[in-house]
């Protein structure tokens, strides 16, 4: 495609005719475009002298909001912004702007990122047109230096995976950060955190996890909606660091945040930028946790503080988290099946226990279990002995492009139980009424994305996906990590129909 344009002579550029500069890529429930809003390209825009995709390499001030509340999306993405090895598969390399690297002759406008969907990584190709209000800086994402636009590119790249801009507002940062890492991603309660949470997010950080939080409104805000302690209600932060600080009066584990807003809207209390708590640390221990001062967004905070103010923190990791403790087990070699399906209205979509009779007409997978995993009584507790670490991840179709629709996510969850006497035969209604799931993801909930962890014996199982509510009609993807292989086949009844696939899932 490049070649053709680069044929058409000097000058040429794309044209993204699939996400076209019209309001119809900004807005889905209003078409009326306000007429300050103008489609420039980044050497078009006012106080750009040398437009570059990149500028310095990546960092995550080049991530600041603009008037789109796509918060979740932009702290995702800034918290990826410190594994180089990642961004290099969202931001693939040999791209550029303008003049930068190949010359002005060789630039046709045209960008593609890449993104995990439903499964795979998805290359999307954009132009490089971007809305500004009256040619002036972009309207929604941009850099601190506004003569970088890899950022503002990327969300545009999301925005016509999701189908306009304005499906980027409001969202999950948990279902962000599966897309731009293909990871796992779990979120915690920060009122019924597991008390150690600190130190598991201390280890998970040093092992290649991501972080993000949040805050809910639930004290008085300013016309601005923030606190008197300069926190915004309702929104979503990145934290960038996790570190213990060693003062002259004690140690405190610290929390470093950052507000994608990217200016002085900071925390003002304790260990905040401008805190006499800072000058009873060494410079040389404020220099190694990277402590600066200034109104970029970024600020820290002692961790009681920050279970105190915020609501919850979501975790990534690239991999499987076989024991929960925020680190992706990816040291040594695991398993992953993969199995696309869907629950058809009158035929499998069965919904939840409610009704056992329409419940064995779920979707049904046999899982066979061929070994244990290796045991190690160091580590492992005694209970673990003779055992598979299995996580199964439960994920329904993006449903976020259709919200001009009306389609909201489903409620749904997975179960897993014993096989019975045919592990080759679906689970009937009568074998529901007498016995229990072996592991489940817990309530139905309408995220996009469920698991359950189990440590199973060797042996037969069947996964059962389900909705809570019958004839929810819908494509859902599984995902089943385990340390040693397993088998896992569908359980075809005369309606169903599945694309499946099984692996061995290489380190990262």
């Amino acid at each position: 495609m490049k070649s053709q344009i680069l044929a058409m002579g000097p000058g040429a550029l794309y044209s993204d005719p699939d996400f076209p500069a019209r309001a119809s890529s900004l807005f889905y429930s209003n078409q009326n475009m306000d007429p300050r809003i103008v489609w420039k390209r980044p050497q078009e825009i006012m106080g750009v002298t040398n437009p570059r995709l990149l500028v310095d390499g990546i960092s995550r001030d080049d991530v600041i909001q603009g008037m789109l509340g796509d918060c979740w999306f932009l702290v995702s993405l800034a918290a990826i912004c410190r594994d180089s090895a990642l961004m290099e598969k969202v931001v693939p390399r040999d791209q550029f702007m303008w003049q930068e690297g190949q010359g002005e002759g060789n630039y046709v406008g045209m960008f593609h990122f890449k993104f995990w969907r439903y499964g795979k990584w998805v290359d999307t190709i954009v132009d490089d047109q971007l809305p500004t209000m009256a040619g002036q800086q972009p309207m929604y994402c941009r850099s601190s230096d506004p003569n970088e636009f890899w950022s503002a590119l990327v969300e545009k790249a999301y925005a016509k995976l999701r189908g306009s801009y304005e499906a980027l507002n409001g969202g999950q940062a948990i279902d962000a950060l599966e897309d731009l890492t293909g990871g796992m991603a779990e979120s915690y309660a920060l009122n019924k955190a597991p008390g150690n949470l600190y130190q598991i997010m201390r280890r998970a950080f040093k092992k290649r996890a991501f972080f993000t939080t949040s805050k809910k409104t639930t004290q008085a805000l300013t016309q601005h909606g923030v606190t008197a302690q300069g926190l915004v209600g309702g929104h979503a932060y990145s934290i960038t660091s996790v570190h213990i600080v060693h003062s002259n009066f004690g140690d405190f584990p610290l929390v470093r945040i950052r507000n994608p807003w990217g200016d002085g809207t900071e925390w003002s209390g304790d260990w905040s930028d401008s805190s006499p708590l800072w000058n009873r640390v060494p410079q040389h221990e404020r220099d190694r946790i990277g402590f600066t001062d200034k109104d970029d967004g970024e600020f820290w905070m002692d961790f009681k503080d920050f279970c105190q103010h915020f609501t919850e923190v979501t975790i990534c990791t690239i991999g499987p988290d076989f024991d929960a403790d925020a680190i992706a087990d990816v040291d040594r070699e695991w398993h992953q099946a993969n199995i696309k399906g869907f629950w058809e209205k009158g035929t499998s979509a069965g919904g939840c226990r409610n009704n056992i009779k329409a419940y064995a007409t779920n979707p049904q997978f046999a899982l066979r279990i061929l070994e244990p995993d290796e045991y190690d009584p160091e580590i492992d507790p005694p209970e673990d002995k003779g055992k598979c670490k299995v996580v199964v991840a439960l994920m329904q179709e993006h449903r976020r492009s259709q919200r001009h629709l009306g389609v909201r996510n489903l409620q749904m969850g997975v179960h897993v139980y014993k096989a019975g006497n045919d592990p080759h035969e679906r689970l009937k209604q009568k074998y529901f009424m007498y016995h229990r799931d072996v592991a489940s993801s817990g309530s139905y909930i309408n995220l996009r994305e469920v698991f359950l962890r189990a440590n199973l014996e060797p042996g037969d199982y069947i996964i059962v996906p389900s909705t809570f509510a019958a004839d929810e009609q819908g494509s859902f993807l599984i995902r089943i990590f385990t340390e040693k292989n397993i088998e896992v086949k569908p359980l075809r009844n005369q309606f169903n129909m599945y694309s499946y696939n099984c692996y061995v899932q290489d380190k990262w």
